[in-house]
């Protein structure tokens, strides 16, 4: 998928359960949730690995300030 693309729901839970998901939905209740905790564990070891690896914590740059910057700007997906 290229940067510029956006997924589109498929039916099925994105987060690799087998379950079928509401018309419009990537993921049952929760799942969104499990699924980005196994790719940050699997991929990156923890949130403090996944946070550094993009210049967030102590020294870096503020996840909040960074959100709220979001925010303000209309919370556009870049």
């Amino acid at each position: 998928m290229k940067p510029s693309e956006r997924p589109l729901p498929t039916g099925d839970c994105w987060c690799g359960c087998g379950a079928g998901t509401r018309t419009g939905s990537f993921f049952l209740p929760g799942h969104d949730r499990i699924a980005e905790s196994a790719v940050i564990s699997v991929e990156y070891g923890g949130v403090p690995e996944f946070l550094a690896e993009h210049g967030f914590g102590p020294g870096g740059k503020s996840a909040r300030d960074e959100v709220e910057r979001w925010r303000a700007a209309g919370g556009e997906v870049r």
